[in-house]
Order: structure tokens, then sequence, then C-alpha cells
């Protein structure tokens, strides 16, 4: 009941943001993304996307375990992850054990005729609380791709550039969070409009990633976590 009620509440949210204008498609894809693939760090690698191909728009969202590096199977529409302190120990400062990802591709036009938000729920409850983040904007290190070759570590996209990437972990300030997040479910939504008033949209994904109480990851060779295995994803309003 409490994965049912959060995913409605989700989705209303979603309606009340966009009004009536919705035009992506009800069903997303699962998998890789198209070429170029990905391209914002070394050693990721494609796989494991929640994708909305809307009008000739890809947008992707996925969940990866940050000490492994290894993307985690979100297939069923809930990306678990262990929860805590990324544990092998992460370089470059204290981190959350998982990391977002996302890509978005418009197809050769450029960036900057889009609005493009990421709505991150900080919410563990049935409830929803989204805070919403400007992707052409928000982030110092975003990897733009302009057809010949990804430029990285860029804050903002230039004349040219139709594609874009990002990973953030819930622990940097930027992410959404600036935290640790506890158990629980999280919803995160990727949306491409035609701008700024929300009243056009053109694509959008979300995934839910869970973070299970302490210890409870031990239950999965038991099988008890079978019952994951029903729980679909929500149908956010597109």
């Amino acid at each position: 009941m409490k994965f049912r009620l959060k995913a409605w509440m989700a989705a209303f949210a979603s309606v009340v943001a966009i009004g009536s204008s919705s035009t992506a498609n009800a069903a997303p894809t699962y998998g890789d993304i198209a070429a170029p693939g990905v391209y914002f760090g070394t050693g990721n690698v494609n796989g494991n996307w929640t994708i909305d191909t809307s009008n000739g728009i890809e947008v992707a969202l996925r969940a990866k375990n940050r000490a492994t590096l290894a993307t985690i199977d979100g297939s069923s529409g809930i990306y678990s992850s262990a929860g805590g302190i990324c544990n092998p120990i992460c370089g470059g400062g204290t981190k959350a054990m998982w990391n977002y990802e996302l890509s978005v591709n418009t197809g050769a036009s450029d960036l900057s005729n889009y609005f493009i938000r990421l709505a991150v729920d900080t919410d563990p409850s049935a409830a929803v609380n989204f805070v919403y983040l400007n992707v052409l904007n928000n982030w110092p290190d975003s990897a733009y791709w302009d057809g010949s070759a990804p430029r990285i570590n860029r804050q903002s996209p230039i004349a040219g550039e139709f594609g874009v990437q990002q990973s953030a972990n819930p622990m940097f300030g930027d992410s959404g969070y600036g935290y640790l997040p506890g158990s629980g479910l999280y919803d995160i939504q990727l949306s491409v409009f035609t701008d700024n008033t929300l009243q056009s949209l053109l694509a959008q994904t979300d995934i839910q990633v869970e973070v299970p109480e302490p210890g409870s990851l031990l239950l999965l060779g038991a099988g008890l976590f079978a019952v994951a295995a029903v729980r679909r994803r929500k149908v956010a309003a597109r």
C-alpha cells in the first residue's frame, strides 16, 4: 500500500506541475541509451537505463553502486541499493552508497532550446517532497555532446550541443539532497519542456530508488524479497 500511495502522489504532483499539455509516452523502455552512449566519465558503461523517447528526445535515468561503479538493475521499476556510506570508501570525500545518473539527447536541436528539469524526492515515506533542479545549470561538471566529442566539466551548454549527462551522489550539495538518505523509497523524475513555463512537456522518465532497512538485504538470498518482482513502477503523468 505504501508504494501505491507514493506512486499516486508523485503522479498527481506531475499533473499539477504541467497541466493537461503532456505529450510524452506512457510506457518507458529499459536498457541502453542510443549512440554515442555514455560519455560522462571514464569507467562508466551503458545499460540499466529507464528511457523515454517521446518527440524524438531521449531522456534516461538510472542508479549506480558508487562503491563498485556497477549499475543497479532497475528492470522491475525499482533500483534497490544498500544504504549508508560508500564502502569501500570512495575517493574525493564522503559519499552515499548510490548515485543517480541522467542523460538527455535532443537528437540535434540545441539544448538551449528547451527547459530540462530534474525532480528529486527527499521524502523516504509514502509522501513525496520534490526538490527541482535545472539540469542545464545546476552542476559545474556536467558532460555535453555536440556530435563529435564530449565536453566535460562544464556548467552550461554552448551552441551546437544537444546531449547532456551527469552522475550525482546524494551527499553532494547540488544533488537535491545534500545529506545521506535513510531507508525508504525515493522518486526521481527527468523532464524536458519547451520552456520554463512548464506548459508543454516533450519527454519524461522517472525511477524509484529503494534503500532497504539495515540488514534487510541479507534476506535477498532467501527469496523473501520475491514480492519486489511484482512491484511495478509508478505510471507518472506524461
